[in-house]
């Protein structure tokens, strides 16, 4: 019989303009309440209820990166381009 291994995985989505403590907070507690492995940020290219972000994308996602270096459950990306949405 073969043994299935599974991680439970959250996904926090968002522009992340800009990205903070509140942000890391919210993961901690829903790695804590979901007892997830990991949680992926998915950071968005720009709020559709706002004309226009403050930071550009590229440096939202530096800014998530850098204040995640000692969360290393959180992984921060873009996934926008790849499913073609928020053009």
């Amino acid at each position: 019989m073969k043994t299935i291994l599974s991680e439970k995985i959250g996904i926090l989505g968002g522009t992340f303009d800009p990205p903070h403590l509140g942000h890391v907070k919210i993961s901690k507690i829903a790695r804590t309440k979901f007892n997830l492995s990991k949680i992926f940020w998915a950071v968005t290219k720009k709020n559709p209820f706002k004309e226009k972000t403050f930071f550009s994308l590229k440096k939202r996602i530096e800014l998530s990166k850098n204040l995640n270096k000692r969360n290393k459950f959180i992984t921060i990306n873009c996934y926008e381009k790849k499913i073609k949405s928020n053009k």
